[in-house]
């Protein structure tokens, strides 16, 4: 039950230089999952004291979550602050989602990372351990850029037609870099371009399907990580699947699904635009791999590891599965373990592309043998 405390070392403190050491020296590995969780929660929230805001103490989640919208849109950081904090401390990580998701999804602020918030927190098992005042950080980016939002699909001349959700995404037009690769400048340059409404437009005129649109939508994320070149691998290939995922799981469930689509499928163009390079083809698969073994083709390189494991037999995807985990978890970069469990959760969801799914996550993996950054 929330209250419940589970005994750990304190793992405040540590400079962001120092977290691999520390990590070590305080044996952080060998505590139970859930300590681990907790004590990382504690480390991350936003522990400056803010006054409480003024009212009625007894005032229900949803107008606090009303106030906690306008303020965002007025750009006010230090209510937002206070508002969040009262907010947090009343409702649940599912509430949460339900109040905040259709304010949070379009927003490119946050680096457009609200909605995988939205949507892992109330998933977590040890949720209940992780203070839920970790949003007053997140909710307060998004004050701090309240026009940094996908607007295209709320156009009052917005055409009613064009072609499947599928079709558009394959294609989305090369633009090139915009200069950076933020999210807001990619997304915007899609936006901006005209691409994503004449492109999607069709796609949300009518009745949303959210599984076969989640489903398009993951296809093209993970074709994308294995079909383009590496470059955009760890970054860009991962958001396009995680960002674009997070926002369909919110659909029907703290986001109108139509909304929930447009965003979506704006991220998926968006990286498509600014960082593809090749065509995509839903009938690609990787040619023979020159061996079974998973560490083998892992550490040879991304495209042998996507071979070993789309060639693998039935029998073996399991222990595949149980052996991305183990390397993503023990992984210094946490766009590894983010974008590993993005892929179980798309296998999941789309049983059919199960290996498809399993050999974008081991490419990530191979791309990170040989990247392997920190020791």
């Amino acid at each position: 039950m929330r209250g419940s405390k589970v005994a750990h070392n304190d793992l405040g403190g540590i400079a962001p230089d120092a977290v691999h050491d520390e990590y070590r020296r305080r044996g952080a590995g060998d505590w139970p999952d859930r300590a681990l969780v907790e004590a990382a929660g504690e480390s991350v929230e936003t522990v400056d004291p803010v006054e409480p805001v003024d009212g009625d103490a007894s005032r229900s989640v949803e107008r606090i979550a009303a106030d906690v919208i306008a303020a965002i849109g007025a750009g006010d950081l230090d209510l937002v602050d206070r508002l969040a904090e009262q907010l947090s401390a009343h409702a649940t990580a599912l509430e949460l989602r339900r109040l905040l998701g259709d304010a949070v999804a379009p927003s490119l602020a946050a680096a457009g990372h609200g909605s995988i918030l939205l949507s892992l927190l109330p998933r977590i098992g040890a949720a209940y351990d992780v203070p839920l005042s970790i949003v007053r950080g997140p909710v307060r980016e998004l004050a701090r850029y309240p026009d940094w939002r996908i607007r295209w699909f709320d156009a009052p001349d917005l055409a009613e037609s064009g072609p499947p959700l599928l079709e558009a995404l394959l294609a989305v037009p090369v633009l090139g870099s915009p200069g950076s690769d933020f999210i807001f400048p990619v997304m915007n340059q899609v936006e901006a371009s005209g691409v994503a409404a004449e492109l999607l437009a069709g796609a949300v005129a009518g009745p949303v399907d959210v599984h076969r649109a989640r489903r398009d939508i993951t296809r093209v994320a993970a074709w994308s990580m294995l079909q383009e070149p590496p470059a955009h691998a760890p970054y860009g290939w991962t958001h396009c699947l995680t960002m674009s995922q997070a926002v369909m799981n919110l659909a029907g469930d703290g986001v109108q699904p139509r909304t929930a689509l447009a965003v979506a499928a704006t991220f998926v163009a968006g990286f498509r635009s600014a960082l593809g390079s090749v065509p995509l083809d839903p009938t690609w698969q990787p040619g023979a791999p020159n061996t079974t073994d998973l560490g083998d083709a892992i550490a040879s390189g991304p495209r042998e590891a996507a071979a070993t494991t789309w060639h693998a037999p039935d029998s073996q995807l399991d222990l595949i599965a149980s052996e991305l985990a183990a390397r993503a978890s023990r992984h210094h970069d946490a766009h590894l373990v983010k974008y590993t469990l993005a892929c179980f959760d798309a296998a999941d969801d789309d049983p059919a592309q199960r290996r498809l799914y399993l050999a974008a996550a081991a490419s990530l993996s191979g791309w990170w043998a040989q990247h392997p950054g920190p020791g």
